[in-house]
């Protein structure tokens, strides 16, 4: 829906020039991605003892089927599925090039026939203008003479040219006729030029609404994901065994929405993940998602780096300092959670419709939990991350901590990267279970 004097996605589409059939593609992947989206549910919901009821709702308990959940995600069902949510994408682009094309194609062949014609009343215009300037040469010297110089002006481009020669005998009549074709040729190239402008400007429209469609692509997906399935790659799913996961959490959010409303709320959620939205491209990082105040970023995917962790801490000091600049002149007391963790993750496209580029695996899990336990306006981080980091960046040493399904496990405060060398100091009785 609408919001904000903004138009609707499929509002917008339709502005563009997308018709009926074309959308009609991309509701049919939205429903293909809705159906996957609900088989994942099922397998997600198996894996905690949780099974439907019968009503849509998993509200049947029972032991965890871990066999059932593989099956549903691995079955050759799971896969068709997947593929087929790039077919009606495939459909809606074709048809898209095809129509972009189709008006391109008619734009062209309109101009090259006005310019034909044109030409060739050029060409017949000063045929008849030089043979009857020939006739007439000779038996009217002065007048002839205005004539060709009037056609001579002519010929340089000069279409305000004008005999001035009058009479009713028939070099009256022939320098009466020039200058009225004159008149009919200027006004005939301004209409040419006037049509060529539109189909200038009609041509220049047509590759906006291909840059538009482009666009939409690649604000659901990475550009490398979007050129990937443009490809004609139908599943795409990797391991990344190298990467850093970062998550960002306001602390308070929920009574801070009831206290501002939400209005306020959403605009100051914009203001402060367009700062980080701009801090991922300067880190060449990649935000997979945001979940209500929760802002998600990876190193190191979809494209490789070396520098993955490197990067991600860079990131999660430049984002903490631009939040407590803006934190500063909010009205209501402002505080942030961050947690890094590095390791191997798997990513992927699931959803047919609404397309998600997702990560999975004991790092995301670890990394939010890291969060979730971080002091406010701290950079919560594993041992991993200290290891890979500690030539780089200063730490404070948070002790141990007790993390959800992991026990107890070694943490970090990550205060800022060194200059010339750093120290690690030590925390005593700052660390909360």
């Amino acid at each position: 829906n609408a919001s904000n004097g903004e138009l609707s996605l499929e509002a917008r589409m339709r502005k563009v020039g997308i018709t009926v059939d074309e959308f009609s593609k991309l509701k049919e992947a939205q429903n293909l991605s809705d159906r996957l989206v609900r088989r994942e549910e099922v397998a997600m919901h198996a894996l905690d003892g949780r099974f439907d009821d019968g009503t849509g709702s998993f509200s049947r308990e029972g032991p965890p089927d871990r066999d059932m959940a593989m099956r549903i995600l691995h079955d050759k069902t799971y896969h068709d599925a997947k593929g087929a949510i790039m077919e009606p994408i495939d459909v809606f682009l074709t048809m898209v090039n095809a129509r972009t094309n189709a008006e391109l194609k008619g734009l062209n062949r309109y101009a090259s026939q006005v310019l034909a014609g044109l030409i060739a009343t050029s060409i017949g215009l000063l045929g008849l203008i030089a043979v009857l300037v020939w006739v007439l040469r000779a038996r009217f010297l002065r007048p002839t003479a205005a004539l060709l110089t009037t056609v001579d002006e002519i010929g340089e481009g000069n279409l305000d040219a004008r005999t001035h020669v009058s009479g009713s005998d028939e070099l009256g009549t022939l320098a009466s006729a020039v200058d009225s074709m004159t008149a009919r040729l200027k006004a005939a190239l301004g209409e040419v030029e006037k049509k060529a402008d539109q189909a200038r400007l009609q041509a220049e429209e047509l590759a906006t609404e291909r840059d538009h469609s482009e666009k939409l692509l690649h604000n659901i997906l990475p550009a490398l994901i979007a050129e990937r399935l443009k490809g004609g790659e139908s599943m795409i799913a990797e391991t990344f065994p190298e990467v850093t996961v970062l998550f960002a959490d306001i602390v308070g959010f929920t009574r801070l929405a009831e206290k501002i409303g939400p209005h306020d709320i959403v605009s100051m959620l914009n203001d402060i993940f367009g700062r980080f939205d701009d801090l991922v491209v300067k880190h060449d990082l990649e935000k997979i998602k945001t979940i209500g105040d929760c802002y998600m970023v990876v190193g190191g995917v979809p494209t490789r780096s070396a520098t993955h962790c490197q990067q991600t801490a860079r990131f999660a000091l430049d984002a903490l300092k631009s939040f407590e600049d803006y934190a500063a002149s909010f009205p209501h007391p402002l505080r942030i959670r961050l947690g890094m963790h590095t390791g191997t993750v798997v990513a992927g496209i699931v959803g047919t419709q609404k397309f998600a580029y997702d990560l999975w695996g004991d790092v995301v899990n670890v990394a939010a939990r890291y969060e979730s336990t971080a002091e406010p306006n701290r950079i919560h981080v594993s041992d991993a991350v200290r290891v890979r980091l500690v030539d780089d960046f200063d730490f404070e040493d948070a002790g141990e901590v007790e993390l959800k399904g992991k026990g107890q496990m070694r943490s970090w405060f990550l205060t800022d990267a060194k200059d010339d060398s750093g120290t690690i100091v030590p925390l005593k009785d700052q660390r909360r279970g």
